[in-house]
């Protein structure tokens, strides 16, 4: 049987607990450490943020800082994560020599579902894994878990909720709803999460969930677990990681690339996660200067994302050489991400550099990152239809307007949408409030049944991301334009939105929207005069 040590390193603060996990990933890539299982807990309620993920754009930090709720980054990607003292966390880190396909990792992942859920089934509870990284109960989720690698060394972590969650000092730390909770009210937002207390009529001692825990992995793996403690090259190795994990810098993640002199860009996709690019771009050479790729993705190995980035410094914009650029990465490297190809990010790089048009169509330099396309967009196509549709979200209308929850306007000038008719009316577009999603998706499908080739749109960049599959599926292209001022995404009520009752009002972007049809109608003019 395969020998694997326990540890148990007790309570421990946030940037301590993510120091100790990159010291046993990095002793155990140079075979000085057996294969281990490590138990965990916080000293304090803690958010732990995915490995690529961006702490200003997941976590509401004054809040964390003024209720004492530490925020740090784990090792492994995906969502960010909220821990209170009682959590249980668990690690294990394994040596395995050409361990790298998809295919291998999948297979380990499984293995490690398997073991957490047997350890829990031994307690009582009626546990199932649910692939890619959770453990549920009656499909409400008990824990959570993730890996990467580095090396020929592998780590997978996790936790078990011992204790029911406060759900809104966690909604309140965590910038949630993002993308994340479609179609959800906030007030069910508790029913996705459960804990032992909750599952269990008689809640087990923290020994005995270990025990079981141990049990299980052992049982999965075939294993023989030994009680250990850590070695003194481990605490090197921790004394080192913690010097970075407790830094401000490894807290905050990379943000938007900020290069003077250069256009700032960037894009967004999500397929089975959320990939963000912000790309720093030479215009006059065509070159991207500078790099940076966030999301809630698992990326294996640990260094996937940085040499990445490394690799797409310096070579020029173009469509062929971005992708050659990012898989000659991914096979080098041997990377590999759950749930996306490499074509998912040489796609969101080469949207994010393909904004500079933008300034052809009469967009600042500073508003490059206001406009998304949607699908394959021929910017002729916009006066070469018979009717442009110009759709607008209901709430940039007045709060108290009548028209608030209905469709149309009654332009009296107290708010955005009163210019957008006006304005749709100057350039012959037929000007659609959205009142809800459900109205929009029949709105975009009659409009492509009735021939429209593209039309021109209003909206939050939170309402694209978490509906570009919706988009692409019905398949109409279409110019999007952000809104300003807090949106429903931004103030957790993006289910009142949905269904057309959001209380809050936003500003639509009239100016630049105006600037656009300017500059396409002369094109469409000029495109007319050669003809003639």
């Amino acid at each position: 049987m395969r020998p694997v040590r326990v540890l148990d390193t007790g309570s421990r603060t946030g940037a301590q607990n993510v120091a100790l996990a990159k010291a046993l990933l990095m002793a155990c890539n140079k075979q000085l450490i057996p294969d281990t299982l490590r138990f965990f807990q916080f000293n304090s309620d803690c958010v732990l943020l995915g490995y690529h993920q961006i702490a200003e754009q997941e976590v509401r930090l004054s809040f964390c800082y003024e209720q004492g709720i530490e925020v740090n980054r784990r090792l492994s990607g995906g969502n960010t994560v909220y821990c209170d003292e009682s959590t249980l966390g668990w690690e294990t880190v394994v040596y395995r020599a050409g361990l790298a396909t998809g295919e291998q990792l999948e297979t380990l992942t499984m293995q490690l579902g398997a073991a957490i859920t047997r350890g829990l089934n031994l307690l009582g509870v009626n546990a199932q894994y649910k692939h890619p990284g959770t453990v549920e109960v009656a499909g409400r989720e008990l824990c959570w878990l993730g890996g990467t690698r580095h090396g020929n060394a592998v780590l997978y972590q996790g936790c078990v909720r011992i204790n029911d969650v406060t759900i809104e000092r966690m909604l309140y730390a965590l910038r949630i709803p993002t993308e994340k909770l479609k179609n959800k009210e906030i007030d069910l937002f508790s029913k996705k999460f459960t804990s032992l207390k909750g599952v269990l009529s008689e809640p087990p001692t923290l020994a005995s969930v270990k025990g079981a825990i141990v049990e299980g992995f052992c049982e999965v793996f075939h294993a023989a677990a030994t009680p250990g403690r850590l070695k003194d090259i481990e605490d090197n190795y921790y004394q080192t990681a913690y010097s970075e994990t407790s830094s401000q810098e490894w807290v905050s993640g990379q943000a938007e690339v900020i290069n003077p002199g250069h256009y700032q860009l960037r894009d967004t996709s999500k397929e089975q996660a959320v990939v963000t690019v912000s790309i720093a771009m030479d215009a006059h050479q065509q070159q991207i200067d500078a790099v940076s790729i966030a999301g809630d993705f698992y990326a294996y190995p640990l260094e996937l994302v940085q040499e990445l980035e490394a690799g797409l410094c310096g070579i020029m914009a173009n469509p062929a050489l971005i992708r050659k650029t990012v898989n000659d990465c991914f096979r080098k490297h041997q990377g590999y991400v759950p749930g996306l190809l490499p074509d998912h990010f040489s796609q969101t790089i080469i949207r994010a550099a393909e904004k500079l048009r933008f300034l052809d169509w009469g967009a600042y330099p500073e508003e490059l990152n206001e406009i998304t396309i949607v699908g394959d967009c021929i910017a002729k196509d916009i006066f070469e239809q018979p009717v442009t549709p110009l759709l607008v979200p209901y709430c940039a209308k007045d709060i108290g307007c009548k028209f608030r929850y209905i469709e149309g306007c009654g332009r009296c000038g107290k708010c955005d949408i009163s210019d957008a008719y006006n304005l749709a009316d100057q350039y012959g577009l037929a000007t659609i409030t959205i009142q809800n999603y459900e109205m929009l998706e029949e709105k975009l499908e009659n409009l492509k049944k009735n021939g429209c080739r593209v039309f021109i749109g209003a909206c939050c960049e939170s309402f694209w991301v978490k509906h570009a599959r919706d988009f692409e599926r019905i398949g109409l292209p279409g110019i999007l334009v952000n809104v300003d001022n807090s949106t429903c995404y931004d103030l957790g009520k993006e289910q009142k939105a949905y269904q057309g009752s959001f209380e809050n009002q936003t500003r639509l972007k009239n100016d630049l929207i105006l600037r656009i049809l300017q500059r396409l109608a002369n094109y469409s003019d000029e495109a007319l005069n050669g003809i003639a």
